[in-house]
């Protein structure tokens, strides 16, 4: 999604901690599911939309928007559970040799594992779950239409589009019109890129 940036200039987010213990409360109570969708909003917030998410008011408001109690969540998050709970993953970083960003670790029933240091192309992945998997079991997966993934996302960027189904700029325009009907979207620009919005 496009970067604005400026956030960090006019109102800058001070610690990365408290949206990161809102996350770690909404995955022990929610799910993981939940959770991610907490991370989208708020990566959604914060870098295109310029909010501050370390601040209480925006994290309560994004979390509210999910259907779940933001202030329950918020206020939970920053007691000693929702301390533990972070601090038990930056453990689990540690002992897993986890230093650089992204670090990808895969590893089997056997306890047997690759990690993967770094934005990488698709083909380490796989290159990854090979030797961690039967080759057998490797089975690609059919990518979501478009009109699924808006869906569930709620909100998409071109470059997002782009990116997942493999295609160059021009060809935006003419995909969305092929996958989607008018009424399943409403398109908007931000920082000089398209955004869908699910209208269903």
């Amino acid at each position: 999604m496009p970067i604005d940036g400026s956030v960090m200039i006019d109102d800058p987010v001070q610690s990365s901690f408290p949206p990161s213990r809102v996350y770690k409360v909404i995955q022990q109570l929610h799910g993981d599911e939940q959770a991610n969708e907490y991370l989208r909003r708020a990566r959604e917030d914060l870098f295109a939309f310029n909010r501050n998410i370390g601040e209480v008011d925006v994290l309560t408001e994004i979390i509210n928007a999910m259907g779940l109690d933001g202030e329950a969540i918020v206020k939970q998050a920053d007691a000693p559970t929702g301390h533990a709970l972070l601090q038990e993953d930056i453990a689990m970083a540690a002992k897993l040799g986890a230093r650089g960003f992204p670090t990808i670790i895969m590893i089997n029933k056997e306890n047997k594992g690759v990690k993967i240091v770094g934005s990488r192309p698709m083909e380490y992945y796989v290159e990854g779950l090979k030797q961690v998997l039967d080759e057998e079991t490797l089975q690609s997966v059919e990518q979501p239409s478009l009109a699924a993934l808006l869906q569930q996302e709620k909100m998409l960027f071109s470059k997002e589009i782009e990116v997942m189904y493999d295609m160059n700029q021009a060809a935006f325009q003419s995909f969305v019109e092929e996958q989607l009907t008018s009424e399943e979207y409403e398109a908007k620009e931000l920082l000089g890129e398209t955004y869908l919005v699910s209208t269903k």
